[in-house]
């Protein structure tokens, strides 16, 4: 009884975790948005850039474009900043 109280504790945490992220495809954000407000961590941005060649970048220059609904993709570096609006998904870089 106590492995399946376990186990359903479990499924619950880790289901709750992958539901919390969202954002809406074809969409870009910035890392701030994302963290603050779409459910994503700075660990779950930086895993993005892993294998990139903006892997050592900081995620607040990076922009992130939305791919599927909860999953960010296609990095892209803002030197100067990413940009925030305020029209959700019209996040651009700076200068």
């Amino acid at each position: 009884m106590r492995f399946s109280s376990i186990l359903l504790t479990l499924v619950a945490l880790v289901s709750s975790g992958l539901a919390d992220k969202s954002c809406t495809p074809s969409f870009d954000y910035c890392s701030d948005v994302l963290i603050k407000s779409k459910g994503f961590t700075e660990a779950d941005l930086k895993s993005v850039l892993k294998g990139t060649d903006l892997e050592n970048e900081d995620v607040k220059n990076v922009l992130f474009h939305c791919t599927n609904p909860g999953i960010v993709g296609h990095p892209k570096l803002c030197s100067s900043g990413c940009k925030d609006s305020a029209t959700e998904g019209s996040h651009q870089c700076d200068g």
